[in-house]
């Protein structure tokens, strides 16, 4: 099957010179040594990442199924706080008749009940299909300067079909008080192709634990239909590339156009990957067109991605484009 999704792989090499550091918060950006452009159109295009070994985590604490209570986080909802105790959002809503869940206050404490049976299933509202099997690395956080936590982690899909609505439960443990933080996050692009990978981000504000693991749970993955015509090709139009000297940050700009002469675009929308030398991804960066694409014309598109980890080596751009 020929895909309609486009990912642009730029494989950067940094150069290491003798000169001190940049310091400046925006570094002057040089020219990459020539990379490789390679067009991710299909499933025959493959990403090869080689992550460095994780070391084995302490296993989290399994919920206890007796009652507990629940100190609400900045970001966090009522859905998700379901979601993470696995207990339905209704019961949920009726231990806490006083909490208004639309206007959810940051240090509110909550009442988490013990999950009730298991009912007996429901002809007419047939639970959430299982879903595919995603592969989903294991989440590495950095510390910002405001005291909170980016975590990255990458979903590929080792399947022949593509995928969509991709959705993973990012959790942070900590090791010294037991508890844990967890976020609902999806890919900010939707299609997964095979053999190819999407970016996860999810930030954790301060205060953030010192000694920590983290987890990933794959919660939704849906297969698309191989005649669906819910995505449109896109091709580039003279992508360009810079990285810093001190590999902090890295300028991508370029422009996009569809494949068909007389198709338009409602969506376009770019994610830029940034990876260090290990493989792990150290920055990500998103961007969406406001206006739509035309039939036979360009978006323009120019992206400036931070590192939060370690210095940048090489970037990947992957575009999406919806009808």
């Amino acid at each position: 099957m020929k895909s309609k999704f486009l990912y642009l792989a730029l494989i950067l090499v940094l150069l290491t010179a003798c000169s001190p550091r940049i310091t400046e918060v925006t570094p002057t950006p040089r020219p990459s040594s020539t990379g490789d452009l390679v067009l991710y159109t299909g499933p025959s295009a493959t990403v090869t990442l080689t992550p460095t070994p994780a070391d084995t985590p302490t296993p989290l604490p399994t919920p206890t199924p007796t009652p507990r209570t629940h100190t609400v986080s900045k970001g966090e909802d009522m859905f998700g706080i379901a979601l993470r105790y696995g207990i339905p959002l209704e019961q949920l809503l009726t231990a806490n008749p006083t909490v208004d869940p639309y206007w959810l206050s940051v240090g509110a404490v909550l009442v988490v009940p013990a999950p009730l049976n298991t009912p007996t299933p429901d002809p007419d509202s047939p639970p959430l299909p299982t879903p595919l099997p995603m592969t989903v690395e294991k989440p590495v956080c950095y510390p910002s300067g405001d005291g909170g936590l980016w975590c990255f982690a990458l979903v590929s899909n080792p399947l022949a079909g593509t995928s969509e609505a991709v959705s993973v439960t990012i959790r942070l443990h900590d090791r010294d008080s037991g508890e844990i933080r967890s976020q609902v996050v999806s890919p900010f692009l939707n299609q997964l192709i095979p053999d190819s990978g999407l970016p996860l981000a999810v930030y954790f504000s301060a205060p953030t634990p010192t000694v920590f693991d983290t987890s990933a749970e794959l919660m939704t993955a849906l297969p698309l239909a191989a005649d669906s015509d819910r995505y449109l090709a896109l091709q580039p139009v003279d992508p360009q590339v810079a990285i810093s000297v001190d590999g902090r940050t890295a300028a991508v700009s370029g422009s996009l156009q569809l494949v068909s002469a007389e198709s338009s675009a409602s969506r376009v929308a770019v994610t830029v990957v940034a990876y260090d030398s290990t493989g792990r991804i150290s920055g990500v960066r998103n961007w969406e067109s406001l206006e739509p694409l035309e039939a036979g014309g360009q978006v323009e598109f120019t992206l400036l991605v931070y590192a939060a980890g370690d210095g940048i080596a090489r970037v990947e751009v992957l575009a999406e484009a919806l009808p």
